[in-house]
């Protein structure tokens, strides 16, 4: 049977996604050197007014995206002005000086370039540049989430690393330091405007940024199988992402220039962000954002370790959809007696070919650490899990990986 194109492939997803009426950007460009396009996509957004570049201090500046996308902008008479600020993930301090700029300055348009966080740090500025008050007030988990009063800006998302797929997404996670917390400003509206992905953007990221990246897509696709909130159109896009990753993966991260690899990669990301948005996760994304809150673990690193964990604690729950979900990142036809045993397997064999620790025993993690996380792992992510968790049953499954 002849290969479909990435191209025709993420054609064909991109016309699923709004079929199926799911929550995604209004409009979704894939596809090498679709960067050139931002011009023409950004100038009826701008109406007339300035746009604000966020960029984070990574390979992209460095790469010179940032001049880049100035100059597209000026060639269909969009002005721009770049934010300074976004290094690593965005927290409350961050992002409430990002959008008093963003106020002061009064722009028609936010084009936010660059890894998960990045994009975040966009979303959220984009909502409070036309909205009053710390993001702090709009975070979930706090006594009062503020809603917003007022429709974010238009935003055009680019990913500059594979793995987040939050160009996909509603939500922007935010750092509290102070409080040692990751929580999401979350609404409909703060879903991009514009996702614009071309996969030659990735081509300069380091070694472990791809490989952690791919295992956070790698989760994200499997977790929203299996996720209680999982639904029939995300599971058939999320097996479509599975046939892609194994491969897509391991040769990003073995040959960073494979330009064929990094499509697959950029797609297989797309279409995780699409399922993570509209089916919810599991234990693995629980978990790693309270290692990252607590620690600044790498969410992608993070999952990639705790994945083939979780998945043989939550087997029991979701035989057949973690079955299915396996047996598409085996690009198996059929569904093998091992399906599961094999297929997790492979995961442990993938993260361990690109470099993901086996487990947590480097971090010396102590009994009271493992309590705290357990306490900061019950969220949003965990809420979707088959089999319902509470801070001592987290624990307890921790403390043979620490």
């Amino acid at each position: 049977m002849p290969t479909v194109p990435i191209a025709q492939k993420a054609r064909e997803m991109i016309e699923a996604v709004h079929r199926y009426g799911l929550k995604v950007p209004r409009t979704i460009v894939f596809g090498k050197s679709r960067l050139n396009e931002l011009g023409d996509l950004a100038f009826p957004l701008a109406a007339g007014k300035k746009a604000l570049i966020l960029l984070g201090g990574g390979s992209a500046r460095r790469a010179g995206l940032d001049q880049r996308i100035a100059a597209l902008l000026g060639r269909h008479g969009v002005a721009a002005e770049i934010l300074e600020g976004v290094h690593g993930e965005p927290t409350v301090d961050v992002v409430d000086a990002l959008a008093a700029k963003a106020r002061a300055l009064e722009p028609g348009l936010i084009v936010s370039a660059g890894g998960g966080s990045v994009m975040d740090a966009g979303k959220a500025v984009a909502a409070l540049a036309v909205n009053e008050g710390s993001v702090e007030e709009y975070l979930e988990g706090e006594e009062q989430t503020r809603a917003l009063a007022a429709p974010p800006l238009p935003h055009i998302a680019i990913p500059t690393v594979a793995g987040t797929g939050a160009e996909m997404t509603r939500n922007a996670v935010i750092g509290h330091p102070g409080k040692k917390v990751k929580r999401s400003m979350r609404a409909d509206s703060m879903i991009p405007t514009v996702a614009l992905i071309d996969s030659m953007l990735t081509l300069n990221v380091p070694h472990d940024v791809t490989a952690s990246g791919g295992m956070d897509a790698l989760t994200q696709l499997i977790e929203s199988c299996i996720s209680n909130r999982r639904r029939p159109e995300t599971t058939a896009l999320a097996q479509e992402g599975l046939r892609l990753a194994r491969e897509a993966i391991a040769v990003s991260v073995e040959a960073p220039g494979n330009e064929a690899a990094r499509d697959k990669m950029s797609l297989v990301s797309m279409l995780g962000g699409v399922c993570l948005a509209n089916a919810g996760l599991a234990m693995a994304h629980g978990i790693a954002a309270a290692l990252g809150a607590l620690f600044g673990v790498p969410h992608g690193l993070a999952c990639g370790i705790l994945l083939p964990y979780t998945l043989r604690f939550n087997a029991p729950a979701c035989s057949a959809e973690l079955a299915h979900a396996l047996s598409a990142f085996l690009n198996q036809g059929g569904m093998a007696p091992r399906i599961i045993e094999d297929g997790i397997a492979a995961v442990e064999a993938l993260a361990d070919a690109i470099g993901i620790p086996p487990d947590l025993k480097e971090m010396a993690l102590t009994e009271e650490d493992v309590q705290e996380i357990a306490r900061r792992s019950i969220g949003t992510s965990m809420s979707g899990n088959p089999i319902p968790m509470n801070p001592d049953q987290v624990a307890e499954f921790l403390r043979p990986l620490v």
